[in-house]
């Protein structure tokens, strides 16, 4: 029921957002509006929660940095939607607490996602050097086990110069297995990435 509600959510954001750009009235004009840079190269490091409960800012010293790569690729293809495609790297060390228990060996951390955003900090704010999105979309990750999660985001970049800005995102994976996985259950995620237009 969750993923429908989801998927329902996603198909009336995709819609709306081809109405208001064919429609007569709306103030936008596609032809004035066009995304000048429409791909983005993102790339930095990520802290995953250990903790495989719903509290996004509990025990935040709880978080593993181990060879914490993220990168991703971004196509923004109108003025409020983008679609993002990315890989995460991460891991645990044995002898660390993850979700209530000691790890008795060493863990890699994987996972890629794929999200839909929207934009919005044009709706509040006229500034060119701020971009704020929610995002929402699926992923895989594997720590013990393979499992799929459904992801929630919220993020916002702070461009330093025409094509470079600094991004901050924090992801919620509500994982589809997640009772029947000892590791491999919901978390959080935060990364800071240099985002680079190209």
């Amino acid at each position: 029921m969750r993923n429908l509600v989801l998927f329902l959510f996603l198909v009336s954001l995709i819609t709306f957002d081809a109405q208001s750009q064919t429609t007569s009235d709306t103030k936008y004009d596609i032809s004035d509006d066009e995304i000048q840079d429409p791909w983005k190269l993102s790339v930095g490091v990520n802290a995953i929660g250990s903790l495989g409960e719903r509290q996004p800012f509990s025990r935040l010293g709880d978080f593993q940095f181990r060879n914490p790569v993220a990168i991703a690729i971004e196509n923004r293809w109108s003025k409020y939607f983008s679609l993002e495609q990315g890989l995460t790297f991460n891991g645990y060390k044995k002898g660390e607490e993850i979700d209530g228990g000691i790890l008795k060996e060493d863990y890699l951390y994987f996972s890629t996602n794929t999200y839909i955003k929207y934009y919005f900090s044009d709706v509040l704010f006229d500034v060119e050097w701020l971009d704020i999105y929610a995002g929402a979309g699926f992923g895989v990750f594997l720590i013990d086990q393979l499992n799929t999660s459904g992801n929630l985001a919220f993020g916002t970049t702070v461009w330093v110069s025409d094509d470079i800005g600094i991004r901050l995102q924090g992801v919620g994976k509500f994982a589809v297995h997640a009772k029947d996985r000892q590791f491999d259950n919901n978390h959080f995620q935060y990364m800071m990435q240099v985002v680079i237009k190209l």
